[in-house]
C-alpha cells in the first residue's frame, strides 16, 4: 500500500514543481494564425470535435485506437496542408531520423512477438509526419516545443537529460509495479535495455504528447483564450486518459498508466518541451528492461 502512496505523492510533487518553475500559461502570446478562429461558431465546433473524439475513445468497447487514429490522421493531413509553407527541410530530415531510430530500437521486441506488426510499423511510420506537424503546431501555440528545431542539439540533449533525471523515481516505481509482460528470455544482450526504450520514448511521445496534445490545445485555445490554463488542463486530461485507455481498460492499468505515468509526461511536455517528455518516457521504461536483462 505504501508504494502507490509514495508514487502518487511524487507525481503530485513533480507536477507542482513543473508548474511553479515555468511561466504562467496565460502569458503565452496570442496565436493570430489559427484557422477560422475568428468565427465564434467555428471556435465551438473545434471544442466539439475534441469532445467527440474523447468520448469515442472512452466508450469504445475495444481500445479506442480506431477513433483516435482517425482523428490523428485527418488532423495531421490538415495541419501539413494548411501550414505547408512552414515546413523546413531540417525538420523533415529530423523526423525521418527519429522514425528510423524508433524502428531500429523496437525491432527486437517486434521480432520476438512483444509488439504486433500493426502497432510497430504504424507507430514508427507515423513518427516523421507527427514530428513535422507537431513542430508546426508548437510554433503557433507556443505550448511545449521542440528544442532540436528551435535551439539546436545542445539544448535538446540538456532537455532530454533533465527529463531522464526528473523521472528516475517513476522508473523505479515502474519496476516495483511488476515486470514487462510477455516472454523476455530474448533480452540477453547488454545493449538491449539501453536501446529498447527508444521505441516507446520516440513513437509514443510523438503521438500522445507532441501531436495529440498540440492539436488539442490548438483546437481548444480559441475557446479559452482568456483562460489558457483551462485549455492546458483539458489537453493534459485528454492525453493522460487516452494514453491510459489504450494501454488497458481495467481500472488498475488505466489509473496507473494514465495518471501516474501519462499525466506527468503530459505536464512535462506542456511546461517544458518534447525532449523532456522523451527523456521521461525513456527513463520510466529503461529500468524495467534492465531487470528483464538481468532475469534473462
Amino acid at each position: 500500500m505504501i508504494l502507490p502512496v509514495l508514487h502518487a505523492a511524487y507525481v503530485l510533487a513533480l507536477v507542482w514543481y513543473l508548474c511553479r518553475r515555468s511561466p504562467p500559461m496565460d502569458a503565452l502570446p496570442e496565436d493570430k494564425t489559427t484557422v477560422h478562429a475568428s468565427r465564434r461558431i467555428g471556435v465551438w465546433v473545434r471544442v466539439l470535435v475534441v469532445a467527440l473524439v474523447f468520448v469515442s475513445v472512452v466508450i469504445s468497447s475495444e481500445s479506442g485506437m480506431d477513433a483516435l487514429l482517425l482523428f490523428v490522421l485527418v488532423s495531421t493531413v490538415w495541419i501539413l496542408t494548411v501550414y505547408w509553407r512552414g515546413i523546413r527541410l531540417v525538420s523533415v530530415i529530423q523526423g525521418v531520423a527519429f522514425g528510423l531510430v524508433a524502428l531500429a530500437a523496437g525491432m527486437p521486441a517486434h521480432n520476438n512477438g512483444l509488439i504486433s506488426d500493426a502497432a510497430f510499423y504504424l507507430l514508427a511510420g507515423l513518427v516523421p509526419f507527427l514530428y513535422i506537424a507537431g513542430g508546426l503546431l508548437t510554433r503557433h501555440t507556443r505550448m511545449g516545443g521542440i528544442q532540436l528545431q528551435d535551439r539546436g542539439v545542445g539544448k535538446s540533449m540538456k532537455s532530454f537529460t533533465w527529463g531522464c533525471l526528473l523521472f528516475v523515481p517513476l522508473g523505479l516505481f515502474n519496476v516495483a509495479d511488476g515486470p514487462v509482460s510477455g516472454d523476455l528470455s530474448w533480452v540477453t544482450e547488454w545493449w538491449m535495455p539501453l536501446t529498447l526504450p527508444w521505441f516507446s520514448g520516440i513513437a509514443e511521445e510523438a503521438l500522445f504528447r507532441l501531436f495529440i496534445m498540440s492539436i488539442c490545445f490548438f483546437l481548444l485555445r480559441p475557446a479559452f483564450k482568456t483562460r489558457l490554463n483551462i485549455a492546458v488542463l483539458l489537453t493534459v486530461l485528454f492525453s493522460a486518459t487516452t494514453f491510459g485507455l489504450l494501454h488497458g481498460r481495467d481500472m488498475e492499468t488505466f489509473v496507473s498508466t494514465g495518471f501516474l505515468y501519462g499525466a506527468p509526461m503530459a505536464v512535462v511536455f506542456a511546461r517544458r518541451d518534447w525532449e523532456h517528455a522523451v527523456g521521461a518516457h525513456y527513463m520510466i521504461n529503461m529500468p524495467s528492461w534492465v531487470v528483464a536483462f538481468l532475469g534473462a
